[in-house]
């Protein structure tokens, strides 16, 4: 069974059953019946313009959409300017990449908020993402910034803070990691009225942006009263329970990307393929 055109599903990082080659990878995700694969360069994007075009062409070829999830390190609300600055750089540099890798969202978390108020904190992660965008947003061949909401308390990106900096800015879009909100929200949402009511916060304040440019990170999680601990693998002993969330989407007709980010992430974005199938046969019956 194929899923819908435009429903995509696949793994954070190249499967480990690649090998790190490049046409494997794509081969791998094409054999697994997946669509979606989010370059991990979270130690920096180091690749060189000769492979960002082959990786290009390959996702291409085989129908993969592509994200990046950029460096780890990016702290746009440091209290050090030349932290703020590389920061800045480090996203520039993966707009103008993103054009030959053919990526379409460029996920980042923006970093803790470094004794920072919150709202001083906001002020200061918008205007570099607005120097981001102004010095490169059209160079990204229409690919689009996308912030991660956090999983730690200490750490910028609620969904609050999230939905009001994609508001204010252009090319802002948010990726909503559910295991970092269910570590936020200390076990929640795990309910298909909990998933409901963060999708309807969404929807009501960015409208079409966020419903045509859903970008979803799944996995398993362990928190502590701080929040996000460490990712696990998904449908096991640990939460959240996506699968409300696969029916919400499948029912309200949504088409979001979704990244498996489990330790085993291929695995994980067979589970999240699995369900979205299981669901439609009960439908097809």
């Amino acid at each position: 069974m194929k899923l819908g055109a435009r429903t995509r599903i696949g793994p954070a990082g190249y499967p480990a059953q690649a090998r790190g080659n490049a046409r494997r990878v794509f081969a791998v995700l094409k054999e697994a019946g997946l669509s979606a694969l989010e370059y991990a360069a979270v130690y920096g994007l180091r690749v060189s313009e000769k492979r960002a075009r082959l990786i290009g062409m390959l996702a291409e070829e085989s129908d993969i959409t592509m994200s990046v999830h950029a460096p780890y390190y990016i702290s746009l609300a440091s209290r050090s300017r030349e932290t703020r600055a590389r920061s800045v750089r480090r996203l520039v540099h993966a707009l103008t990449m993103a054009p030959l890798m053919g990526v379409r969202r460029i996920v980042f978390h923006a970093g803790g908020y470094s004794g920072l108020s919150h709202e001083e904190a906001y002020r200061v992660i918008r205007d570099a993402l607005a120097a981001v965008w102004a010095q490169a947003g059209h160079l990204g061949g229409g690919a689009l910034l996308a912030p991660e909401t956090s999983g730690k308390l200490g750490s910028f990106g609620s969904p609050e803070e999230l939905m009001r900096l994609c508001s204010e800015l252009e090319g802002v879009i948010p990726t909503i990691d559910w295991a970092h909100l269910y570590a936020r929200g200390q076990g929640r949402p795990a309910t298909r009225a909990e998933y409901e009511e963060v999708l309807t916060s969404f929807e009501d304040a960015l409208g079409e942006l966020f419903v045509k440019n859903m970008h979803f990170h799944v996995s398993g999680i362990l928190y502590t009263e701080a929040g996000e601990k460490q990712h696990m693998p998904l449908g096991m002993e640990w939460g959240p329970d996506i699968l409300p969330l696969v029916e919400l989407v499948d029912e309200l007709g949504y088409t979001p990307t979704f990244i498996s980010e489990t330790p085993d992430s291929l695995r994980g974005a067979l589970y999240v393929k699995f369900l979205f199938e299981g669901i439609r046969g009960r439908t097809d019956d």
